[in-house]
């Protein structure tokens, strides 16, 4: 007791410190003290007034108690007393948590410490035998393990206590307590985790669920190489769709899309985060302090967040103390990344053959000859001067891709103080230098118990993190990706040559750490108190405060890099910038989150119900300073006040705040455990709004009939375990649409000089609409929930989902002279199906599961008022999903003249001459002609499908697991030169070796050419399958066993090898990755410069955790 006591304090301390409040708690961790008059009474009545005055319950046989007690105690310990009323009996006391568990003691009952042999039993939750068991003393060196019956003997004494463990089960504590056999359960950790689901404001059990919730344990990714937490959901969870940009180190690239994208108007559709209840960043958080992930997909599970929670809601639960126990665990990795995969390119001579094929197809000079090849291949390596040679790929990934990570939680509680510290680390470098991320991570989770109906809870976090981005990394990708092999770069001096044409060499950048630098600085500090209290056990006050601060610094300081025309020295005027120049800008972020509630449980008969009730309210201020110099006389000295003072010179600032006011509550109702019923309403309050459209109401209603608690079920109820259906109906809302503003005019600030003078003017530039509102979303839902044979789940769901008020700008007169408004007027559906199927058994010394999961969403636009939205290869338009692909048809290449005539005669293509060779399209409008009004939605870029598997296999300390992951029925684009050939000076892949000629009248990619541009229009042949499937994850472990640790002194041992993306099964574009099909943008999806992106990486790690 004393012990725990003590770290109790010390991190009660440590928490104090860090968050700068003096917090004294030394009376707070006091022994229970009870104060008692009887004169020959009951046992039981005494009993009963401990009960009253403690939070201790006892466990007694009323047979054992049959005997009268005088006692008087003043402000006297419970064990004190406890001692003086069985002092003489034959009773003896155990303490388990708040139990007291009473027995009668054994006639031969043996001495303390005279060790004797204890017999037991170990089995599961069936009564099966555990073989395999580890049983070790707690506090000596003695142990044991269980045979095939289950059974064991260990040679211990009587006040000792007993750790039973098995990889698969909840490890269990039991005092030996003068006993000679014991029979001991163990429960599945499954099980546990499974018990309990995280809610809006609450838990509840996972059987009484009436709404969509997947919850996702931290075992499933804790142990993975994570830097951002937002790419750890993918294959995870059903209806939850996780897209990847780019791999650069420390780049928040997942975009989360939870049953589909319900908007396209420049609103925010990603889901809302809330972390221990607040609103926040999943980034912020190391995956090893996640303790639960809850994703509410719908109404009636995301409605009391009410107008944030159209896009779904993802809940993070951060660990946190247990009573009693002090732990200290390790976990760290060390490990290196390379691409997933990138273009194969072709060598200088298969280029320059190339290169003379498209020009000889031209009718144009032959720039290659074959004398000049022949000459090429003889004096490459001897004259690279004149007959240049360069591999970009091996010239430009040069970084190390090194990683490691650390992290140290620290775990101490009494029965009254428990706190949870963490201290974690991460370094990441890139595969180009001058690419890195560094985080630094701090959580301290404080739980006092000031009495037993008082309970504070104090959290502080802080997050500081540094990331090195190339300031030419665009440029070195699309290098890498589209330049051709035989650019003179480098001088045989070793100086670097310029490039002409706007281009830039980025050799020197890379190779010299020279041309300026780019950091992204961010720091993180969050803190929340919560105050509990209990006025009667069925119910329950709280308040709570959680103020959150951030501060970024971007920084892009450009410096000129010298180059030279020869290899004699001579410095070039070309550079790869006009002037050095300095970019800055820091923006802070506040934000301040207070509620109120009350819930109330209560139980009569058969029947339930469950009551909460609260108020919140929100407010966000956001600030930014920014400021530009250029003309830099000292480059080495890259801060704002050594730039020039001239009229280049700029400063700028914006400042912004906004709240959000709620009142919300909940009612369920439970009959006997069959049927269950749940209101859930809210209503919120935006300043986003004008003061008549602020509020809106936010109700859903959701029920579940559990058909495995009806006496009709009984005979299957050895197959059928656990069967529910459940239905749920709501409204949900989107406030995020537009600006922090969307209904205030937007007035601009400039000047204009007359007459010598400045004048400051004011312009508006677009309508202001102040009828705008929410974003509304109506979602119905029904599902089955099933566990059969104790050991296969099964979760389903169908869903509706329709959001109206989507914002557009509609067409006005054009005399008017202003922008349109923004309005409500489009409407988007989204409806699917989801699935998971879970199996986990064992037989003796092996463990299996598997968790599968399978999505299909069809996302289509019902209204825009007979309007369209184009941005390059997307469109949206009515009766399309958002984000679909607006292309040209392609029929295939012309293969004879004859066709060629038809064409260039009957259907003309762009009013250019159609060769033997060349694509040719279909006339979609049919009007004999071909041009951009025969573009037609051909797919889309987001993916119907989305799946994921899991497989875990285990012998004894040995684990195997594997995840696959990926999407089905998905298109994409990429163009340009990373794709086509003969595009902007490109090079050419060695794919494009297959190009057609007479010869060649099968081959893969059309004719060659330079000036004909027909081949290169965007259509359908350009593009690509998106679909996928990948194993994404794969590690083997190995858990030492208990005696092993033990003899090290250690409480636990787990070393681990892992791999992600380790293959990829697709019919994407060669050379790139199908998992950056798209970017994440304002309308969801946006084909970008991809060839320019951050490859994504495969990742392989070692590491281990270790437990004291």
């Amino acid at each position: 007791m004393h012990k725990n006591l003590n770290v109790g304090i010390m991190f009660k301390m440590f928490a104090a410190v860090i968050a700068a409040v003096l917090i004294s708690g030394t009376a707070l961790a006091q022994t229970s003290k009870v104060t008692i008059n009887r004169t020959s009474m009951p046992v039981q009545t005494v009993l009963n007034d401990i009960e009253q005055q403690t939070d201790y319950l006892f466990v007694y046989n009323d047979n054992n108690l049959d005997f009268k007690v005088t006692i008087s105690a003043q402000d006297e310990p419970v064990n004190k007393v406890l001692d003086r009323i069985f002092d003489g009996k034959s009773i003896y006391y155990k303490l388990e948590g708040k139990h007291i568990i009473l027995n009668k003691k054994s006639a031969t009952a043996p001495k303390a410490n005279v060790p004797y042999n204890v017999k037991g039993r170990v089995v599961d939750t069936k009564g099966a035998p555990v073989l395999g068991a580890t049983v070790v003393e707690t506090a000596g060196t003695k142990g044991a393990i269980t045979d095939t019956d289950g059974r064991f003997v260990i040679n211990t004494t009587a006040n000792q206590v007993l750790e039973v463990s098995f990889i698969g089960y909840a490890t269990q504590t039991v005092a030996v307590n003068n006993r000679t056999e014991l029979l001991i359960t163990l429960k599945e950790d499954a099980q546990q985790l499974d018990d309990v689901v995280v809610i809006g404001y609450g838990t509840e059990k996972k059987v009484n669920l009436t709404g969509a919730v997947s919850s996702i344990a931290t075992n499933e990714f804790s142990s993975r190489p994570i830097t951002q937490i937002s790419t750890a959901l993918q294959g995870i969870a059903p209806g939850v769709t996780v897209t990847t940009a780019g791999g650069a180190p420390g780049a928040d690239t997942g975009n989360i899309q939870i049953r589909g994208i319900g908007s396209f108007g420049g609103s925010d559709s990603s889901p809302l985060v809330l972390i221990d209840g607040v609103e926040g960043d999943m980034n912020s958080v190391d995956a090893s302090q996640i303790d639960q992930i809850s994703v509410l997909k719908d109404a009636a599970s995301a409605a009391i967040y009410g107008s944030r929670a159209a896009n779904g809601v993802i809940l993070i639960t951060t660990k946190r103390a247990d009573k009693n126990k002090f732990s200290v665990t390790y976990r760290g990795y060390v490990g290196w990344q390379q691409p997933t995969v990138y273009p194969d390119v072709v060598g200088p001579e298969d280029f320059m053959t190339l290169t003379s094929i498209a020009q000889a197809n031209d009718n144009a000079p032959i720039t290659y000859s074959p004398e000049y090849i022949a000459a090429y291949r003889k004096n490459n390596y001897l004259d690279p001067d004149s007959y240049p040679i360069i591999d970009w790929q091996k010239r430009l990934m040069t970084g190390n891709g090194f990683t490691h990570s650390h992290i140290v939680n620290m775990s101490a509680g009494s029965d009254r103080i428990r706190n949870m510290s963490s201290f974690g680390y991460l370094d990441q470098n890139g595969i180009i230098k001058n690419a890195s991320f560094r985080r630094f991570n701090l959580r301290d989770n404080l739980d006092i118990q000031l009495h037993k109906r008082l309970k504070l809870s104090f959290d502080v976090s802080g997050t500081y993190s540094n990331r090195e981005i190339n300031p030419y990394q665009g440029g070195i990708f699309g290098f890498m990706n589209g330049k051709d092999p035989i650019m003179l770069a480098q001088w045989s001096d070793g100086s670097y040559a310029p490039f002409t044409g706007g281009t830039t060499n980025p050799l020197p950048m890379v190779e010299q750490n020279v041309g300026g630098n780019r950091h992204y600085q961010r720091l993180d500090l969050k803190s929340s108190i919560a105050l509990e209290y209990k006025p009667a056990k069925w119910l329950t006050l709280e308040v709570k405060a959680a103020p959150q601060f951030r501060a970024t610094k971007n920084h892009l300081f450009k410096d000129k890099v010298e180059y030279h025309s020869d290899p004699y020295g001579t410095i070039s005027p070309i550079s790869n910038v006009e002037y050095n120049s300095l970019d800055e800008s820091i923006t802070t972020t506040y934000n301040g989150y207070y509620h109120a509630m009350l819930t109330a449980a209560h139980s009569f008969g058969k029947h339930t119900i469950k009551f909460l009730a609260g108020a919140s309210y929100e407010n966000y201020e956001y600030a930014s300073l920014s400021a530009y110099r250029q003309d830099f006389s000292y480059p080495q000295y890259d801060v704002i006040d050594a730039g020039g003072k001239n009229e280049f010179k700029d400063n700028g600032g914006t400042r912004s705040q906004v709240a959000l006011g709620s009142f919300f509550g909940r009612l369920n109702y439970n009959f006997d455990n069959r049927y269950l019923l749940e209101a859930n309403l809210r209503y919120d309050g935006s300043s986003r709004f004008v003061k008549k459209n602020r509020w809106g109401l936010f109700p859903s209603f959701s029920a579940a009939w559990r058909l495995s608690e009806e006496a009709f079920m009984d005979a299957t109820r050895e197959v059928i375990t656990e069967a529910k259906i459940r239905a749920s109906y709501g409204t949900l809302g989107n406030q995020k649409i537009g600006s922090d503003y969307p209904t205030a005019q937007m007035l601009t600030i400039s000047s204009i000089a007359a007459a010598g003078k400045i004048y400051p003017i004011v312009a508006q530039q677009s309508l202001a609409n102040p009828d705008i509102t929410w974003e509304t979303t109506h979602m119905a839902d029904i599902g089955i929930d099933a566990t059969l044979w104790e050991k296969f789940t099964i979760t389903a769901d169908y869903y509706y989902k329709k959001t109206n008020g989507i914002l557009m700008q509609l067409d006005i007169p054009s005399t008017i002279g202003l922008n349109a408004p923004y309005q409500n007027a489009g409407v988007v559906v989204n409806n699917g199906w989801e699935v998971a199927l879970g199996y986990e058994d064992r037989w003796g010394d092996w463990s299996f599961g598997v968790q599968a999961n399978l999505s299909d969403v069809i996302n289509e636009i019902v209204d825009m008022k007979g309007t369209h939205a184009s941005s390059g290869v997307i469109r949206n338009q009515e009766g399309s999903s958002i984000n679909s692909l607006y292309l040209l048809k392609s029929l295939g290449i012309v293969q004879t003249q004859e066709q060629a005539d038809w064409v260039n005669e009957h259907c003309p293509q762009y009013n250019q001459v159609t060769k033997p060779g060349d694509l040719v399209y279909e006339d979609y409008n049919k009007d004999n002609v071909i041009d951009d009004n025969d573009k037609q939605i051909v797919g889309s870029l987001i993916p119907r499908y989305t799946y994921g598997l899991t497989l875990n296999v285990g012998w004894k300390g040995i684990n195997l697991s594997a995840q696959f992951q990926g999407v089905g029925k998905a298109n994409a684009y990429i163009s340009g030169n990373y794709t086509q050939p003969c595009v902007s000076g490109g090079t050419f892949q060695k794919s494009h070796l297959d190009n057609w000629s007479p010869e060649n009248p099968n081959a893969k990619y059309p004719r060659l050419s330079f000036i004909n541009d027909l081949n290169k229009k965007v259509s359908t042949f350009w593009m690509a399958d998106g679909a996928y499937c990948r194993l994404k994850n794969v590690q083997l472990s190995y858990t030492f066993p208990k005696k092993i640790v033990k003899a090290m002194k250690i409480k636990g041992l787990m070393v681990y090898a892992n791999a992600t993306n380790l293959f990829t099964i697709s019919n994407y574009y060669d050379g790139y990755d199908p998992e950056t099909a798209y970017q994440s943008g304002a309308q969801g999806a946006t084909t970008g410069s991809i060839g320019n992106n951050y490859p994504l990486c495969s990742t392989y790690t070692f590491g281990a955790e270790i437990k004291f």
